[in-house]
């Protein structure tokens, strides 16, 4: 009676070493050696299933002798080629290992360019907005404390008032490039609205934006990487594809938040994309931000054809 016990523990482990062997033989792009070690699994169960079958069933061992010796056979030439042919499986794993790590190099160098980038674009905002009003408001002062008359001293209370109220605007633009008030006072679905708008107001191009967030508010980082990675595909499409139209398409289920953009621009050669290159890094942000949020990125773009790009994040909101 034990030794039927066992034997059925036997059959029912080899059956799951059998069933993830099989699974897995995806898993290695149907490498040859895991597929030979697939087969080893499948004849070793055979073998055990009729050497079995004598204790349950009265059945003559002598009848299936012949298949039971080539299955042991079989399973034994399986697995010896299968380990042949295994450093394959091994050499496969370290190219993927390989290429990750030099992905993940060539993100962070590409992430330390785009902090870089932005701390020069901040500096110049204030070198050149915000330096020059304060220079005029402190040579303004200056002047005021010399002798002028009533009629000089209006004119320079009126100039400075204007600067100063231009140098509060400059401020405001500054504030809202790093981080924009309406995103966070009023979510994403309207910053959205809200940049489309002004960049709309000349009429050179036409963007038709689509979505069912409306007044809904979801989790600040991705409110925040979404705002992102929207306004770098449309300055990318204006800057770079000479489109007249875009379409943006931003839904959400109880899975996941789906981001759809497509402008009919010049497109460009996928073949490049992750090629060395000094300029154009907003497709390598796009890819940091998102893979952030564990999310995924595909791209479709062809010469003269547009550029499609989908973006898709998982959803989960703990706004109360």
């Amino acid at each position: 009676m034990l030794l039927k016990i066992v034997l059925l523990l036997a059959i029912i482990f080899q059956v799951i070493a059998a069933v993830v062997s099989l699974r897995l033989t995806r898993k290695t792009k149907y490498n040859l050696s895991w597929i030979f070690i697939s087969l080893g699994f499948a004849a070793l169960l055979l073998r055990m299933i009729l050497e079995a079958l004598p204790f349950y069933f009265d059945v003559e061992p002598k009848s299936y002798g012949f298949l039971y010796i080539w299955l042991g056979v079989g399973s034994a030439i399986f697995f010896a080629i299968g380990l042949i042919l295994i450093r394959s499986i091994f050499t496969y794993m370290e190219k993927i290992e390989k290429e990750k790590r030099a992905n993940e190099k060539r993100f962070l160098s590409i992430l330390i360019q785009a902090e870089d980038n932005e701390r020069k674009r901040l500096a110049k905002d204030l070198h050149d907005g915000l330096g020059p009003l304060l220079s005029t408001i402190k040579m303004s002062l200056s002047a005021l404390k010399k002798p002028n008359t009533k009629e000089q001293e209006k004119i320079i209370l009126d100039n400075l008032d204007k600067v100063v109220v231009e140098s509060m605007k400059s401020i405001k633009e500054i504030s809202d490039n790093l981080n924009p008030h309406v995103l966070d006072n009023f979510g994403l679905d309207k910053a959205i609205n809200n940049f489309i708008q002004k960049i709309t107001t000349t009429g050179d191009i036409k963007i038709k934006y689509t979505s069912n967030l409306n007044d809904l508010r979801i989790e600040v980082s991705k409110e925040t990487v979404l705002y992102r990675v929207i306004c770098e595909l449309i300055n990318n499409t204006i800057k770079h594809a000479n489109a007249n139209k875009i379409n943006i398409n931003l839904y959400y289920d109880i899975h996941n938040i789906s981001l759809t953009y497509k402008d009919n621009g010049r497109g460009f050669e996928l073949d490049n994309l992750f090629k060395p290159q000094e300029k154009g890094t907003g497709i390598y942000n796009i890819y940091n931000r998102i893979n952030s949020l564990k999310g995924f990125v595909n791209i479709d773009s062809k010469i003269n054809n547009g550029t499609i790009v989908k973006i898709k994040i998982p959803f989960s909101n703990d706004i109360k």
